[in-house]
């Protein structure tokens, strides 16, 4: 015969007088130290906010701006500048910090494609040869910047007071092609820019025009406005802020301006995709106003009079390199002889790639963003 259960519950164990004690300091260690961890917080906010205050609203109205135009750029920092400005003032120094280029369509005569010496024959060769065998040596070794020269593709480390980067030149400007995240825009995510240069087997790349990023958090799957992919149309739309339209027409000349779909057919544009502003048109740089959009990373793409083909990216918002300014762009690009240059998509999405490696080191914390395009070489 089984026994009887007691199922009559257990009284809670009582604690010793030493045991409350202890539990009773415990709980006010744990409060007090979530107090000084809360105060912590609240004096760097506090610190933060007057910091802030002291460098947008000091004496010096310049470092406001530079910080305002600069923060304004960012997925994730628009909203600081409007802490200490209200929407008119904000307004204000956009106005009186802006960069503005006329409305001159690009002149192709300006860019004479400098066409490729046939290969010599062998008694040509054998000719040439001996030619430098018997001529006196003339040193001239390369610019200090210049990191690489192979295959028709220059690469050139840049430095500036507040800036360093890479310029990429590619001397055959048919090489120089726009390359998709995907056959067709439907919202799916993009690609990073080694993944849409690995899809056409290009050698190098940089990010290429704008995509819808509401918040930072875009899936870099849908872009901002026109782009032409080897002669076809894959997207269009217009923008109200990145409204500019680059790509190279059937003679491969760098082509600036804001063509309507219909337009860019009838310039035989084959690459192209929006973004914007012009930084240079037809041998006129734009006009810079206080500082223009501030220090950021950015990308440009311009053309030389010979047709070679520039690709400049700039690092930003690191210790090593706080960005450069619309300003600074036009200055590298005119140094490197562009007679017609544009802004690209910049920030985090800034990015360099060649040969299997990004030579820039992005800003994004989670590494290469998603993008739909990219200009390439093939």
């Amino acid at each position: 015969m089984q026994a009887k259960t007691d199922k009559t519950p257990r009284s809670p164990k009582k604690l010793t007088r030493a045991q409350r004690r202890r539990k009773r300091k415990i709980r006010r260690i744990a409060w007090r130290a979530g107090l000084s961890v809360l105060t912590v917080i609240v004096l760097v906010l506090i610190g933060a906010l007057c910091a802030g205050h002291a460098a947008f609203k000091g004496p010096s109205q310049t470092v406001g701006d530079l910080l305002t135009v600069s923060m304004l750029e960012t997925s994730a920092l628009k909203f600081v500048p409007r802490i200490y400005y209200s929407k008119a003032q904000v307004e204000e120094i956009v106005a009186r910090n802006s960069v503005s280029v006329g409305d001159s369509e690009t002149d192709a005569s300006l860019v004479v494609i400098t066409k490729p010496t046939p290969t010599p024959s062998p008694e040509e060769l054998a000719a040439m040869a001996e030619l430098e065998a018997n001529a006196t040596p003339v040193p001239t070794p390369p610019p200090a910047n210049l990191i690489s020269s192979e295959d028709g593709i220059e690469v050139y480390s840049v430095k500036g007071g507040t800036y360093q980067g890479y310029m990429m030149v590619v001397l055959d400007p048919s090489r120089v092609t726009v390359g998709t995240c995907r056959d067709k825009f439907n919202g799916s995510k993009g690609l990073q820019l080694k993944d849409i240069a690995k899809r056409y087997d290009a050698v190098a790349a940089i990010n290429g025009g704008g995509f819808e990023d509401d918040g930072g958090v875009g899936n870099g799957g849908t872009p901002i406005g026109l782009v032409i992919s080897d002669g076809e149309v894959k997207h269009t739309g217009r923008h109200s802020e990145y409204n500019t339209t680059v790509g190279f027409n059937q003679d491969n000349v760098l082509m600036i301006g804001k063509p309507s779909e219909s337009d860019a057919k009838k310039l035989g544009i084959r690459d192209a995709i929006t973004f914007g502003p012009a930084l240079i048109v037809n041998g006129e740089p734009a006009s810079v106003k206080g500082a223009s959009s501030g220090l950021n990373p950015r990308t440009a793409i311009g053309q030389r009079s010979d047709g070679a083909v520039l690709m400049l990216v700039i690092d930003g918002r690191q210790a090593s390199s706080l960005g450069a300014t619309y300003s600074d762009m036009i200055g590298i690009l005119l140094d490197y002889g562009a007679v017609n240059a544009i802004n690209m998509d910049g920030g985090s999405s800034s990015l360099m790639y060649y040969k299997g490696e990004y030579l820039n080191n992005g800003v994004s914390l989670t590494g290469s963003r998603n993008m739909p395009t990219a200009f390439i070489v093939r």
